[in-house]
């Protein structure tokens, strides 16, 4: 089982579990990307506990890592201008408590048999899975979720050499881990979408 990436800056909420690295991860501090090589791994999750002012200063280092046939999965609410084939994040003005999600598609098994109820509610809670959407996304991009307005959460782009996974500030990897239902799935979902993605790249790239 190759490893997957997952860069954040170091802080409680962060920080993996036995569980994670079970499952492959490793913990990639975002103030060490200068010094590792991505192409190590089968991908790179971006959480949204990074260091945005620090990441644009670093922008070639993930921009490479996708022209190079890389696979990135980043939950950023992003704000700067790094990794640009990314839009930026935009809160939406539905309340919490009111905002619904539509599944679209599905993506290399990412969220198959996945009740859209618990995905929306946490422990009785609405609105754990976003607070916001993609102010656009590339024309030809696969988008699998979007809000009650249609407006995109998560979607997938293949326009470059590698392919990027992009999740509107949704922590979807980490939260839904313990829960009991059926969202518990959905963080090894995307952990095979990666592993699935990167193999495709790889044979593609190979004939």
């Amino acid at each position: 089982m190759n490893e997957i990436a997952y860069l954040a800056i170091d802080i409680q909420f962060s920080r993996l579990t036995e569980l994670d690295r079970q499952r492959g991860l490793v913990f990639l501090n975002v103030y060490d990307l200068p010094n590792t090589n991505l192409n190590t791994f089968d991908g790179v999750i971006i959480s949204n506990h990074i260091d945005e002012p620090y990441l644009l200063a670093h922008d070639d280092i993930l921009t490479d890592y996708i022209n190079q046939g890389g696979v990135i999965f980043t939950l950023v609410e992003k704000s700067l201008p790094w990794l640009n084939c990314v839009s930026n994040w935009k809160r939406s003005s539905i309340p919490l408590k009111d905002r619904a999600l539509e599944v679209k598609a599905m993506d290399n098994g990412l969220f198959e048999n996945i009740k859209v109820k618990d995905l929306e509610y946490r422990r009785g809670v609405r609105g754990f899975f976003s607070r916001g959407y993609f102010e656009t996304v590339p024309e030809q991009a696969k988008v699998l979720i979007t809000d009650q307005e249609q407006q995109p959460i998560v979607y997938v782009d293949r326009t470059h050499k590698g392919t990027i996974y992009a999740g509107a500030g949704t922590d979807m990897y980490r939260i839904y881990t313990y829960e009991d239902n059926t969202s518990n799935q959905v963080g090894l979902q995307m952990l095979n979408a990666i592993r699935t993605e990167a193999s495709r790249i790889r044979e593609d790239y190979q004939h």
